[in-house]
């Protein structure tokens, strides 16, 4: 199934460069470029005007996405997912007045869950924590690390921690008095997806603003799309890889086994993925298998770019070469350290596993 038009994908091709290199006026409009492909409305319910759909085919988009460039796919992923944290909260505060917003992004929805996932997984503490004085909550810390806080208008889902109470997750507009966005942190790739940290100096807390008043039972419950979303980004540029190789095969077929066991493995690694979100509940049961899937994927990703690599040989590595391999090799090493990391998901596997 297509879900974008040719005009589209060739103007993301043409441009995927300056998007995963610098922020512009140009990354700054890319979320609402997508989101006038009518993608946004995937996986929201018919009543709320979305069009339906499963996070297979949300998955499907992001992976098209990422085949031409992973800075598209990445802030799609946030929009997603912070999209799915209001879809599953008993609060419809935040449906109510934002939901037909963000399926048109007019307001940047950013995930900013990363913390809440390693404090759940015993990993680190909560960053921002919630202190309460005359009878109303506030908000103080800092999210070194969100995306898709775009500069104009964006909502931000996270975890607070309140002393002797189960966590909350809570959504936050980018005009609340006393949260404070960040310059775009300077990475090597991926430099147009809004990245920013966020800090909260004594921003007072709205009840309409909290999601759920137990962050450990509703991540759960979303976790399986928090991670499950990820997949898209890996797949869409192991599959680029793996078609680039391919169309080099004729003057590299030393390559031709190692390239049909990958694209196997690929293929495989969907299966399985699909299968299981296909039963709501299989991963909310199993997330050991989810992680271990996960941390796969990133194997299944530098196989595939190495096998790019090898197939177009020198060609791949000057500067101005036409084949695009160096922006997807530095695309790809930010899989194993996007949250949770390749290294925290050894490590819970391993825990998990004594």
């Amino acid at each position: 199934m297509a879900f974008f038009s040719e005009h589209f994908i060739h103007w993301l091709e043409n441009n995927a460069n300056e998007l995963d290199q610098t922020s512009s006026e140009l990354s700054e409009g890319l979320l609402k470029r997508i989101a006038l492909e009518g993608v946004f409305k995937v996986g929201v319910p018919t009543p709320l005007g979305g069009q339906g759909g499963d996070a297979k085919e949300v998955i499907e988009i992001l992976q098209t996405l990422a085949s031409h460039s992973l800075t598209a796919s990445f802030i799609a992923w946030g929009h997603y997912t912070f999209i799915k944290q209001i879809l599953t909260s008993s609060n419809p505060y935040f449906r109510e007045h934002y939901l037909n917003e963000l399926i048109n992004a007019d307001i940047a929805g950013a995930t900013g869950l990363s913390n809440t996932v390693k404090y759940l997984a015993n990993l680190e503490e909560l960053n921002v924590k919630i202190s309460q004085k005359d009878g109303k909550y506030y908000l103080n810390g800092k999210l070194p690390w969100v995306t898709n806080v775009r500069k104009d208008r964006f909502l931000a889902v996270f975890s607070a921690g309140l002393e002797g109470k189960t966590p909350w997750v809570i959504a936050i507009p980018s005009d609340a008095i006393g949260l404070v966005r960040s310059a775009d942190l300077e990475f090597i790739a991926l430099q147009g997806a809004n990245t920013a940290s966020l800090t909260f100096n004594e921003v007072e807390l709205k009840p309409e603003w909290i999601l759920s008043d137990n962050a450990p039972e509703f991540l759960a419950q979303t976790r399986p799309y928090f991670l499950g979303y990820q997949f898209g980004l890996a797949l869409g540029l192991a599959k680029r890889s793996l078609q680039e190789a391919e169309q080099r095969l004729i003057y590299r077929a030393a390559l031709a086994t190692d390239w049909q066991q990958t694209s196997e493995h690929f293929t495989s690694l969907k299966q399985r993925l699909y299968q299981g979100l296909t039963e709501e509940q299989y991963f909310i049961e199993r997330p050991k298998e989810l992680l271990a899937l996960r941390l796969e994927v990133v194997d299944l990703v530098a196989k595939s770019l190495l096998l790019e690599l090898e197939a177009s040989g020198g060609a791949a590595y000057f500067k101005d070469s036409s084949l695009s391999f160096i922006r997807r090799w530095n695309e790809g090493a930010f899989l194993p350290v996007v949250s949770p990391s390749a290294a925290q998901l050894k490590q819970l596997l391993q825990e998990n596993s004594h």
